[in-house]
């Protein structure tokens, strides 16, 4: 049997939350071996490179093509005068030399679209049930030169308890660095982590549409957290940590900081965040 992402996501979940691995396996009709393999953390199964199956009519650059015209209808804002099925059908057709038929290119704008009504992130959390993330650009001066640098923000909901950290970079790899520091600073995994649309968090799509990049979901199946998503334009669901962006340039990094290496730098941010923590004057 193949262990799908969605599998060990399933299984680690259930281990997580006290199942034991005879009452996993049963459940889910998978040996106990396999269940135990992957409750110890010794194997993953993204590791084991499966094939890919495409349509032979929906293609990746048609599902594209289509998501394209969605994407330029939410940005112009024009209630009255966006993409029907037809037209895009249409469009197909004489930019792109579709071979397929109307009512597949319909099938899958309404999948796309979906008509249910929108989710809405609440703003309200119990403890230990979400933390929110975000990016952010300050200066500092590292070995006396002026630099730019990425800060990562995390803030717990419940709590509102600040993680920040400085990067070069604002890549993948920084990205998942920042989970595994705060996780292993914490000493533990909220149930679930807000982030926006950002493209080392998202592959494809937006909001509850996303796809995630590979390393972040085998970051949230590892450490079994779910990776939920704003809508677009809507920052409001994670004002937390867009508070703590700002608040982090004009406390944390005021007067702009001097250290020799951007190590030093985070063992600041690290000192500083303690104190607000801890209701002391920075």
């Amino acid at each position: 049997m193949v262990i799908t992402m969605q599998d060990y996501d399933e299984i680690r979940r259930r281990f997580n939350s006290g199942e034991s691995q005879r009452h996993i396996a049963k459940c889910m009709g998978i040996s106990r071996n396999t269940v135990k393999k992957y409750c110890e953390g010794n194997a993953v199964p993204w590791e084991r490179k499966t094939p890919v199956r495409t349509s032979n009519v929906l293609t990746e650059e048609t599902v594209s093509f289509i998501k394209q015209c969605l994407a330029e209808d939410s940005s112009e804002h024009l209630r009255k005068q966006i993409h029907t099925a037809k037209r895009i059908y249409d469009r197909l057709v004489s930019e792109a030399g579709f071979s397929g038929g109307e009512s597949t290119v319909r099938a899958k704008v309404h999948e796309l679209k979906e008509t249910s009504p929108r989710a809405f992130i609440p703003l309200q959390f119990e403890m230990g049930e979400a933390m929110q993330v975000d990016w952010g650009e300050a200066t500092a001066y590292l070995s006396g030169q002026k630099t730019k640098i990425n800060i990562f923000c995390a803030r717990l909901c419940y709590s509102c308890r600040p993680f920040v950290f400085a990067y070069h970079k604002q890549n993948e790899e920084s990205f998942l660095d920042a989970f595994v520091r705060i996780f292993e600073g914490m000493g533990g995994v909220p149930r679930k982590v807000i982030f926006d649309n950002g493209r080392v968090a998202v592959k494809d799509g937006f909001g509850k549409h996303a796809k995630a990049q590979a390393g972040y979901t085998q970051l949230s199946a590892h450490y079994s957290f779910s990776a939920v998503f704003c809508n677009p334009v809507e920052g409001h669901e994670k004002g937390l940590v867009e508070g703590l962006v700002g608040w982090a340039r004009r406390n944390v990094m005021v007067p702009v900081p001097k250290v020799p290496d951007i190590s030093l730098l985070n063992k600041l941010l690290s000192d500083r965040c303690k104190k607000y923590e801890g209701g002391e004057q920075l």
